[in-house]
């Protein structure tokens, strides 16, 4: 990689870094928090659970769009009266339980809110992810732990049969050595000693 292409690089890559950030700054969580509770949203909602309304993490995070939320939260009614299609299934949905209408609400507030819904909503799959995960690590940690000690006794037995083979090579060495030196010694060195 020659340097133009080093620096090209290195411009998109800052470039996207400043995009993140300025996305991360344009939506506060923790805000969007203190807007779900204050406008009492966990009254029909929960994030991961359906209550009288939907589970807002899937809805946010899945098949609708940012605006569309938007004018959802801020007046559903409106979207309704004008027999948008998605509010309609929603509405019908739901029994025709009308939602509240949140007009106090700026779109920078909405935008807060659903970033909260996302967060929240991201966490608790990663809790769940690593929930399953741990189970399957456990079923694989216990699988290495049988195996570990089978493996190490095989390792024992091809080491004994390693040191047995060793052994008997070096007894017959001896023995051969014992036999070659009682041909060579005089025999009076091996007879008894008389006293």
């Amino acid at each position: 990689m020659n340097s133009d292409q080093f620096i090209r690089r290195l411009l998109i890559t800052n470039l996207i870094l400043l995009s993140a950030i300025k996305f991360a700054l344009a939506q506060d969580p923790v805000k969007g928090k203190a807007l779900f509770i204050a406008n009492n949203c966990s009254t029909c909602h929960k994030i991961d659970e359906q209550m009288v309304g939907p589970a807002l993490g899937p809805m946010v995070t899945m098949g609708h769009k940012e605006d569309y939320l938007i004018s959802w939260i801020q007046n559903n009614q409106a979207l309704i009266e004008k027999k948008n299609p998605e509010a309609l299934k929603i509405y019908n949905k739901f029994n025709q339980q009308q939602m509240p209408v949140f007009s106090n609400l700026t779109n920078k507030d909405v935008k807060d809110i659903i970033s909260y819904i996302r967060s929240e909503w991201q966490t608790m799959q990663t809790a769940n992810n690593d929930m399953q995960g741990k189970g399957k690590t456990g079923e694989r940690k216990l699988s290495a732990e049988n195996t570990w000690p089978i493996i190490a006794l095989i390792i024992t037995l091809i080491i004994t049969f390693l040191i047995i083979v060793m052994l008997n090579k070096t007894i017959a060495r001896l023995e051969g050595l014992l036999l070659n030196r009682k041909k060579v010694l005089p025999k009076k060195q091996f007879s008894k000693k008389k006293r």
